[in-house]
Formats: structure tokens, C-alpha cells, sequence
């Protein structure tokens, strides 16, 4: 049997435990082996984020002699105490800075020399999910959002583009129909083609986040009108390791340059796996969404009318994305779970602690997650990514018109459980604003829903929608009149339409979509009462789309 290089780098400098076989001279370790091409003079580096790095010289391997090591390496935190970033030039520091951020530099390229041998050994089977979302500048609550899942084998399931690209075309690239924005991972950051056009200083301590050491980063010049990007790389003070990474663009093309916003820029978070890999664990990109609004000013007496138009940061689209979960690729199992944030809470009455409703749901405005209200009020939503979520919360009997009625907003970090309580609207408030009214009409309904087109199932916009229904008023048979009441309205974009003020006392009412353009026209029986004043109905035109 030929023998090899073996031993185990650690704190105490031991290991123990069986070898296995091997057919040639190899160097051996806790989690991995390479085989030694051939016997002869071999070197030993040894490496542990948050420690010292010692060199092992001279070790000579003969065909069948087997060399165990020992190797202890001692604690070396990050110890920063004394030193404070400063310098307004070209990556001008002090020499005792320069050697500290060095030090921070070498921590975390040691985190990726680990994490590449590490996953050089084997790939892991990752459960991925992405989201692409619309945000309110300022409180970032979602407005709208999207997310898709999908399972990969990999060594590191999400990475930026070569560095190389980002820093010759720069890191916002004008496309057809919008910007495309990029973000750079660890690797980018700590690459030499990175550092020959950014410079790296120390941030100053952070008295928020006391246990970590900022690693700054920005563009040396700015020569050329390409977009560029500064930020920070956080790493824990005691063992080194990749913490999060923060970062905001620099000469934004077009508008977006005008409606400068520190919301826009992005992050990416690091997780260390149990191999040693470190990988993204998640990240996202904020964009701003800019529109140009026009202004008219009376400028007669120097001349006429002029317009005036300025941009406007309308909204922030979000692309984000993170790792649910990881298993070992050879075994199976679990190397890393995100069952992200969690909203718990209960729902009561406006005026009591009293139970609503039975069959009532609690909805996230605009992202399509429902979760069932239990009869005792209370809910769970679990594995939401970050963000501000909007509550609503839905009542059986408003069939869905309250789904826009936001009760709360509710901020949610991976790993948490933030616990609201929810006080659910008046069934009149939610009425009258659903109709855009101060107050809302007693004993009055709405009949709300979608026409849609032929075996296509498309929306049909511009219909007309009317709704008929009878009133009556006086007292006896004899005087008893009857009176025919109706209201109209047309179908949006996606073939929704809404009609208020509707009686509602036990009221029949028809209600009938009519597309003038090709003489159609379908109709539909509903009632409306005071327990229940909402009804939904779907309709569709008979024919081809049109």
C-alpha cells in the first residue's frame, strides 16, 4: 500500500479517526482528500478564518511511508479597536490602516480560498426561490410581487457575471425596453481585476453592528459615463467571516440619475455551509421605476406657454432571490434551511375582542399569499422572503372587495415571527371606499367581477356593465309603486368592472355586459341583501376575442 500526507488542521492541531485505503501518495484531511501525483517534497499551508496561517515546509512523502501532522494554529481576531478610517484621495490611509485593512482583506479572501476548496469536493442540491416585486419609495412596502421556485445541483447556486464584464461595461447596461442592473458576490469584490479600479479602505466603526469590521469599497475614477457601484463588504470581528454585503449605483443612465434615491442599490447575504463553502444565501437589486411628468406654466408676456418636465421616482422594482435549502448532494442530507419570516396574529372585531365571522382569510395586498383564519381568530403565514408586507383582511361576506383594505403593515426578516393584531374594518368603510365615498348609503350594495371573451377566456375590455333592478316604494297594495333603477359602468384593461349604490334588501338584480362593437351581449341573475350587500360574478361574451 503507498502511503501518503495525513492530519487535520484545527485548534488543538488533532484528529481522530480512521483512514481510509489509498492506492498512491495523497494528502488527506477531516473533509477532503487529493491524491499526490507522485512521491517526493511536499508543502503544507494551513488556513482557518479567524486564525493565524502557518506553513508547513519540506515534508518528504516516500512511496509507502505515511506522514501524519499536527497542526495548531492560534486565535487571531479582528482587532480594530484603535484604528479609524480616514483620507479624502486616491485609497490615501495611514500605514497602520493600510496593514488593517490588509488583515480584513486577507480574512476574507481566506473565507473564499475555503469555501472554492471546499466545494471543489462535491455539489449540493439547492431549492431556489426569486422574486421580482414592486416597492413604495420611501416605506418599501410591496405593492405587487411575483415568485417562482426550482430545485439545482451546484456548487454555488447564485453568482455575478465574470468580473471582468461588470468592469469594462459597467454595472447597469441599457437594453431594449429597460436598464439591466448587476450586483456583484465575494468573488467579484475580491478579485485583482476588481481592486486594480476600486479602492478598499477600513468603515469606520459602526456602533450598530459593534461585532462586525466594514470593508469599503469605491471606484477609483469616474472617467467614463458607465455606471459604477460603492458599498461596504461586512465581516464578523471575531472569526472573519463573510457577514453581508451592501452597495449603491453610481452614474445612474438616463433619468434615474435625476431622482437619486439611497434606497436604490442592492445587498447579498453570505452563508457558511458545513463543508466550509460559502455561498449566497440571498440578495436583491433595487431599480428605480421613473416616469417624466409634464407642467404647463402661462408665460404670455415673455412669449406663450411653455412646458416643463421633470422625472418623478413613480416606484422601486426589487429582483431578489434566496437559498430555501440545501442537502449534500451524496447523502441527502440537510446542510442549511431558510424557512424565512413568519406573520402570526389574530383578528377581532373593530369594537371588541369578539371573534369575526367564521371562514374569513387573512391576505397579503398584492402578492397573493391567503392564509385561513381559524375560529378563533388567529393565523399563521410562514417562508416569506424580507420585506414590508400590507394585511388585509377578507370577510365571506364582501366576497373579496376588501382584499385591498390594508390594515397594517407588517415588516418581516428571514427567521423572525413578527406577531400582529389585526382589527378588522366596518363592512361600511370598506364599502365606501371600495365606491370612492366619504360615507356610505345604508341598505345599498356593490356587484363586482370580470367579463371575459369566448373559449379564449381573455379579459374584454370596454364593455359596457349595467346592472337593473326594481324599487318600491309607498304602503298598501294600492299605493305601492314600482320604480326601475340601474347604474353602468365599463370594464378596465384586465375586463374587471365595479357597480355601487345597488339596493340591497332582498333586491334581484340583472346584471348585463354588453360589447357594442359586435352586438354581444350576456347577463346574469344575482341578489343582493343586508347580510350579505357584496355579489361577484364572472360573464362571458360569447364569439372570438376581439
Amino acid at each position: 500500500m503507498c502511503r501518503g500526507v495525513t492530519g487535520a488542521v484545527g485548534q488543538q492541531g488533532r484528529h481522530d479517526g480512521t483512514f481510509p485505503q489509498m492506492g498512491q501518495p495523497r494528502i488527506w484531511g477531516s473533509k477532503r482528500e487529493d491524491r499526490l501525483p507522485l512521491p517526493g517534497r511536499y508543502s503544507v499551508r494551513a488556513e482557518r478564518i479567524g486564525m493565524t496561517t502557518r506553513m508547513i515546509d519540506r515534508i518528504e512523502v516516500a512511496a509507502r511511508d505515511t506522514v501524519s501532522l499536527g497542526i495548531a494554529l492560534s486565535r487571531r481576531p479582528i482587532a480594530l479597536e484603535d484604528l479609524s478610517a480616514t483620507g479624502e484621495g486616491r485609497c490615501e490611509m495611514s500605514e497602520d490602516l493600510g496593514l488593517a485593512t490588509f488583515r480584513v482583506w486577507d480574512e476574507a479572501g481566506k473565507a473564499l480560498a475555503v469555501a472554492d476548496f471546499a466545494s471543489s469536493g462535491g455539489t449540493h442540491v439547492y431549492e431556489l426561490e426569486r422574486y421580482v416585486r414592486e416597492l413604495e419609495p420611501g416605506t418599501l412596502r410591496i405593492r405587487t410581487a411575483a415568485h417562482t421556485r426550482w430545485s439545482v445541483a451546484s456548487e454555488r447556486p447564485m453568482e455575478a457575471l465574470p468580473v471582468q464584464d461588470l468592469v469594462e461595461g459597467g454595472w447597469v447596461v441599457r437594453q431594449d425596453g429597460g436598464d439591466r442592473y448587476f450586483a456583484p458576490d465575494a468573488h467579484v469584490l475580491l478579485s485583482d481585476e476588481f481592486l486594480d479600479s476600486h479602492c478598499m479602505q477600513l468603515r469606520a466603526r459602526n456602533e450598530s453592528h459593534p461585532d462586525l469590521v466594514g470593508l469599503a469599497f469605491r471606484p477609483i475614477r469616474m472617467r467614463s459615463r458607465r455606471a459604477r457601484i460603492q458599498g461596504v463588504l461586512w465581516l464578523s470581528r471575531e472569526t472573519g467571516g463573510l457577514e453581508w454585503l451592501e452597495f449603491g449605483y453610481l452614474n445612474l443612465p438616463g433619468l434615474a440619475e435625476e431622482v437619486r434615491n439611497e434606497q436604490i442599490g442592492g445587498r447579498v447575504d453570505f452563508r457558511n455551509l458545513p463543508n466550509g463553502a460559502w455561498i449566497v444565501s440571498r440578495w436583491y437589486v433595487r431599480m428605480p421605476l421613473v416616469v417624466e411628468e409634464g407642467t404647463t406654466m402661462d408665460l404670455r408676456q415673455l412669449g406663450g406657454m411653455i412646458e416643463l418636465r421633470r422625472p418623478r421616482l413613480r416606484g422601486i422594482a426589487e429582483e431578489g432571490g434566496r437559498v430555501i435549502a440545501v442537502r449534500t448532494g451524496a447523502s441527502g442530507a440537510w446542510a442549511y434551511v431558510d424557512r424565512g419570516g413568519v406573520i402570526a396574529g389574530r383578528v377581532a372585531r373593530a369594537d371588541s375582542e369578539d371573534v369575526m365571522e367564521p371562514g374569513g382569510q387573512v391576505a397579503i395586498v398584492g402578492v397573493g399569499v391567503v392564509m385561513d383564519v381559524d375560529p378563533d381568530g388567529r393565523f399563521g403565514i410562514a417562508g416569506l422572503p424580507d420585506g414590508v408586507y400590507r394585511l388585509a383582511h377578507l370577510r365571506p361576506s364582501l366576497r373579496g372587495l376588501d382584499r385591498d383594505h390594508v390594515l397594517a403593515d407588517v415588516p418581516v426578516r428571514g427567521g423572525d415571527t413578527t406577531t400582529v393584531r389585526l382589527r378588522a374594518a366596518e363592512p361600511n368603510a370598506v364599502l365606501a371606499r371600495a365606491c370612492g365615498l366619504e360615507e356610505w348609503e345604508p341598505e345599498t350594495g356593490v356587484v363586482h367581477g370580470y367579463v371575459t371573451l369566448g373559449e379564449s377566456g381573455s379579459a374584454a375590455a370596454g364593455v359596457t356593465v349595467a346592472a337593473e333592478w326594481m324599487e318600491f316604494s309607498g304602503r298598501g297594495l294600492a299605493r305601492l309603486r314600482a320604480t326601475q333603477r340601474s347604474v353602468t359602468a365599463e370594464t378596465n384593461e384586465m375586463g374587471a368592472f365595479r357597480l355601487c349604490g345597488i339596493a340591497a334588501d332582498h333586491t334581484t338584480v340583472t346584471v348585463t355586459a354588453t360589447a357594442e362593437a359586435r352586438a354581444q351581449e350576456v347577463s346574469a341573475n344575482l341578489s343582493l341583501s343586508r347580510d350579505e350587500p357584496v355579489s361577484a360574478v364572472s360573464l362571458r361574451l360569447p364569439g372570438p376575442s376581439f
